[in-house]
């Protein structure tokens, strides 16, 4: 997956073709007729800090352009675990299924804290497919002894019923 949501946009005309691409909303429509694999776009990112509304038009926006998941950025210093399923309710409403949908978790709480575990829940019952997180301290992917890929979760997410994605590194 390339991270291209810091690239002008020539860079995503030039590099989207055949990749699974992570972009802003507004370079979602140059992905796509650049032929990407896949689109992912983000919402209220980087901070959260963008109201319900605007996160939820963001999403939307950006799956009517051609994006198949978009990742959701929370305000970190909302306190208020109905807020933040009532938030998150809001933007799946706004891009029902087969919209994917992933949370990016804001940066990690104490293992055990009640709005961390209840975030991480409200985000499995919104209907949301994954969560995102920054470091790969949080989320330890590990092969199996199958052969197929398992998740090994540290302690900031051992409440997660969700799959576990670490955020790309910029491409450019």
């Amino acid at each position: 997956m390339l991270n291209l949501l810091d690239a002008p946009a020539a860079t995503v005309k030039e590099r989207a073709a055949d990749n699974t691409v992570l972009v802003s909303p507004h370079h979602v429509s140059l992905a796509a007729g650049a032929g990407a694999a896949d689109i992912i776009s983000v919402a209220g990112y980087p901070t959260g800090r963008h109201h319900t509304l605007i996160k939820a038009s963001e999403a939307r926006l950006a799956i009517q352009s051609g994006a198949s998941e978009v990742w959701v950025s929370l305000d970190a210093s909302v306190a208020d675990a109905n807020a933040v399923l009532s938030e998150l309710i809001a933007i799946r409403e706004a891009c029902p299924d087969p919209a994917r949908l992933g949370l990016i978790v804001p940066d990690a709480p104490p293992a055990g804290a009640p709005l961390a575990d209840a975030t991480l829940k409200a985000a499995h019952q919104a209907g949301y497919q994954r969560l995102i997180v920054r470091s790969r301290k949080a989320a330890d992917y590990a092969e199996s002894a199958a052969g197929e890929e398992a998740k090994k979760k540290g302690p900031e997410l051992a409440a997660a019923t969700l799959p576990v994605l670490e955020f790309p590194a910029p491409a450019v």
